[in-house]
């Protein structure tokens, strides 16, 4: 709960289903539902003032937009899923509540409900002038910090005194904490919490079965001599050796138990083991007090053996030995906390959270500290309701995007859990025929995915492959000879793009109302896709017309001229951005799997001078540019290839004495 600002900023990426409030605009139009106002605000509200603008928002919001889309297209799809999100949202709201209730109310508005900051702000407005000026968010979401702090310390004037200018960021952060861990107690108090005392059972007989953890301590009676000065101390002692002579010099002190403190003495280890060494009517040799640095002789009068305490004395005791070993079994019906007497909180609702955290951090969550979070998280949301903060439009908003996510999270499950719209006979043929090779030992039901990714990778995935990877397949012929083998190698990878296919199918289409935040939704139409990237790569935006490029590629893997197209463009790509080894590959890729193309020339010669330019590898840019002058003697960028090779063979040479010509010419001018 202390947490909750990393815990909201972890999810806000995600919900949306309540009704908005009538005054929300609208950003765009996704499938039948929309992006509002308040979901960019939302997202504005959780991050730090500094970062309120649309700027720094507008990815999130992107990223909000793109989740609502999945989810949209996961509601035509799974209408039938309905029930189950109410239930899951209903059951989590208590949680939710609690969040709201402590992040905005306590921590950001210090307090105050938004009302009562939206009133403060109108009622002072010109001490806000400069808030005419934030266009891209309201004032109570741009400065809800600062007027939750003017109202607080207006409301706390001997507060209000202390601060000045140099203090007051230090004296908010401080209030704020102090509002946050105040606030359990505070509740508790006003809600008239009562945490009924659970004895466990079996503590009696813990203590009977256990006898050597309930005895007292062993004890002594002592008088002692102290010096400053051993030496002065030795002589005080000299000739003493029974108790009547000793007793004369000495001092009784307190009876001492062993192990512990003595008084104004301190501890004193080496007195411990001396007396277990000489026993009882002996004098113990000189002996330094640690703490004191005062030298110190003891008559060890008697020792008080341990003794077994009574069960009255022990009872708490034994409670704490069997709390620490584990939470003692309790019936699910028994109360645990109650408010004015009447039952809040059950075994059975620690039972059921502790079954929610995963076993691995289960050990750090027993009864005691999960009924602490259980009363802390119902006061909040018992709170919050009571304020109205369910009607909140943070509240709203979030409930939206959460829902958003759930429905997302099953149109992705749906994609690992169907067979990709494959039928049931094909399925059945496909692992018989393959099972031995592929399948094995998996039965055919837990094969099926497997199976319809088998069926699913497009011929252009393994032509790749095999174009890159010749070496990794022995004396292989041609990609049609491996495709098993390289099933094994490029399944997981190619998985991603059958999803992203049959996803495209399904996702509804966004109108895109408000342009100011720069929202992209990529189309899954051909022509707009290619479009789109076009646009892109004239603007400069390299990385954009990247992404548009491999989804265009993804989707349409039967287009074999848009293969070649968006391979020739993204291999330039790469190399624009510095990605030379990838552009080797793509480039390498369009000479193995369009060897007849009247451009592909441009290709091996583009490989080759990454190669040796970026690359620095001049063997393997040799051999590339002796191959292309091999199969184009005469194409237009033979003479250019023949220059590379004689560079190369002559290890630089040529371009260095090019540049020195160069640069003597320029000086001559």
């Amino acid at each position: 709960m202390r947490n909750i600002l990393i815990t909201l900023v972890a999810v806000s990426v995600g919900f949306i289903g309540c009704s908005t409030a009538p005054q929300d605009r609208v950003i765009a139009k996704i499938g039948n539902t929309s992006l509002y106002d308040s979901d960019a605000e939302f997202l504005a509200a959780i991050r730090p003032e500094t970062h309120r603008n649309k700027a720094a928002v507008a990815a999130d919001l992107q990223q909000t937009a793109d989740i609502r889309r999945k989810a949209e297209t996961a509601r035509v799809l799974f209408a039938g899923e309905q029930t189950s999100v109410q239930k899951n949202l209903t059951d989590s709201e208590e949680a939710r509540l609690a969040q709201i209730y402590s992040f905005f109310y306590l921590h950001i508005n210090m307090g105050h409900t938004n009302k009562m900051l939206s009133d403060y702000y109108k009622k002072n407005e010109a001490r806000y002038a400069d808030s005419s000026s934030l266009s891209d968010f309201t004032p109570l979401v741009k400065l809800r910090e600062k007027i939750a702090a003017d109202l607080f310390l207006e409301e706390n004037p001997e507060l209000a005194a202390q601060v000045n200018d140099s203090n007051r960021t230090a004296v908010i952060d401080s209030c704020r904490r102090a509002i946050l861990s105040s606030e359990p107690d505070k509740l508790k108090k006003l809600y008239k919490v009562e945490i009924v005392e659970i004895e466990p059972t079996g503590a009696e007989d813990y203590y009977k079965t256990h006898p050597e953890e309930f005895q007292t301590k062993t004890a002594y009676k002592l008088l002692s001599v102290s010096d400053l000065d051993s030496s002065a101390l030795a002589k005080k002692i000299k000739g003493i050796s029974v108790r009547e002579d000793f007793a004369k010099i000495a001092t009784q002190i307190p009876l001492v138990k062993q192990g512990n403190a003595i008084m104004d003495i301190g501890m004193f280890p080496a007195l411990d083991a001396e007396i277990s060494k000489l026993g009882a009517k002996k004098i113990t040799q000189i002996l330094r007090a640690p703490d004191t640095q005062t030298y110190y002789v003891f008559y060890i009068d008697s020792i008080i053996a341990p003794q077994l305490k009574p069960w009255d004395r022990s009872k708490n005791l034994a409670k704490f030995y069997l709390e620490n070993k584990g939470d003692f079994p309790l019936d699910s019906s028994v109360v645990l906390a109650k408010i004015d007497s009447n039952p809040f909180i059950t075994e059975k609702d620690v039972l059921e959270e502790q079954a929610k955290i995963h076993p691995m951090r289960r050990a750090m969550f027993r009864r005691a500290a999960v009924l602490n979070i259980l009363i802390e998280r119902r006061l909040y949301a018992k709170a919050a309701k009571e304020k109205n903060l369910d009607k909140s439009t943070e509240y709203l908003t979030w409930a939206r995007q959460i829902t958003d996510q759930i429905y997302a999270q099953i149109l992705t499950d749906s994609l690992l859990t169907t067979t990709l719209g494959i039928s049931e006979d094909s399925l059945k043929a496909a692992y018989e025929t393959e099972k031995d090779s592929l399948f094995l030992p998996k039965s055919f039901e837990d094969s099926k995915l497997d199976v319809a990714v088998w069926l699913s990778i497009p011929d252009i995935s393994y032509r790749r492959e095999f174009a890159l990877n010749k070496r990794n397949y022995g004396q292989a012929e041609g990609w049609e000879s491996i495709k098993r083998a390289a099933y094994k190698n490029i399944r997981y990878r190619e998985f991603a793009n059958i999803q992203e296919r049959v996803l495209a199918k399904k996702i509804v289409p966004v109108t895109v109302i408000d342009t100011s935040w720069g929202l992209e939704f990529t189309s899954n139409n051909l022509a707009e896709l290619v479009a789109q990237a076009k646009g892109q790569y004239e603007n400069r935006e390299l990385q954009k017309a990247k992404t548009l490029l491999e989804k265009a590629r993804a989707l349409f893997p039967q287009n074999d001229s848009l293969q070649k197209a968006a391979s020739y463009e993204l291999a330039n790509i790469y190399q624009e951005l510095g990605s030379y080894s990838v552009a080797v590959n793509e480039y390498q890729i369009i000479t193995e799997l369009w060897p007849n193309d009247p451009d592909v020339y441009k290709a091996y010669f583009m490989q080759g001078f990454v190669l040796s330019e970026y690359e620095k590898k001049d063997s393997l840019a040799l051999i590339v540019f002796e191959e292309m002058l091999k199969k184009f003697p005469n194409s237009e960028l033979s003479g250019d290839a023949k220059v590379m090779v004689d560079n190369i063979k002559s290890g630089g040479k040529i371009f260095e004495d090019l540049i020195k010509k160069i640069e003597d010419s320029s000086e001559k001018e």
